[in-house]
């Protein structure tokens, strides 16, 4: 049986904010099965690469020509250890789908159809742990063979206009920083290949601590 490939395209086109995103995934995911021990070094390394990017990102906002170079290199630098992982996952894989799946990469999946459109997400829910302008956004991905990216935005002006926040290629999405001791609006949308993407799901009202 051929083992299915796992694709360095998941996170070389993404966005700054959404390569942030895959990467904190992968780290996360890797650092906790013991079947990907043995790439605990660069694992590792990716981790402190990531809290290196986030925190260039945040100066890079004020588009200070040395803020920005710095914040190209970190990336340059993450995206590499994110090849070697790839590289090393598909060299040793399994042969199951969920060698790659389980680490947070993308793998090559039976060809569906590049036309039609994508389903929004189901059973949208926000919930709080209780931290301050934190809100956790839950759902089902009704179509995941051909979604690449979910993405998620707020609004506090009830739907007047919405603020961008995040995007995961899993049904989880954690949202830091949002305006606090306030009722928010949340909707969430799927995005596949071929710059296709799913209308957004009906919002979903929840009050942030």
């Amino acid at each position: 049986m051929l083992k299915p490939l796992i694709l360095k395209k998941a996170y070389k086109n993404l966005s700054q904010t959404a390569l942030a995103s895959f990467a904190d995934n992968v780290f996360k995911r890797m650092s906790s099965k013991p079947e990907y021990l043995p790439y605990a070094s660069d694992v590792t390394l990716l981790g402190q690469q990531l809290t290196a990017y986030t925190e260039a990102l945040s100066r890079a906002v004020n588009r200070g020509t040395d803020n920005v170079a710095l914040k190209e290199e970190i990336k340059v630098a993450l995206i590499q250890t994110l090849d070697r992982i790839t590289d090393q996952l598909n060299l040793h894989h399994t042969g199951l789908e969920s060698w790659g799946i389980n680490a947070g990469m993308e793998v090559m999946r039976e060809k569906v159809s590049a036309t039609g459109d994508l389903q929004p997400p189901g059973n949208l829910q926000v919930l709080s742990r209780g931290i301050r302008g934190e809100a956790i956004l839950t759902f089902k991905v009704l179509e995941p063979k051909r979604v690449v990216n979910n993405g998620a935005e707020y609004s506090t002006d009830n739907g007047e206009s919405w603020h961008n926040g995040t995007y995961s290629s899993a049904s989880t999405i954690k949202l830091k920083g949002l305006p606090s001791r306030q009722a928010i609006l949340f909707r969430v949308c799927s995005m596949g290949t071929y710059q296709r993407k799913s209308a957004w799901t009906e919002a979903v009202e929840a009050f942030v601590v």
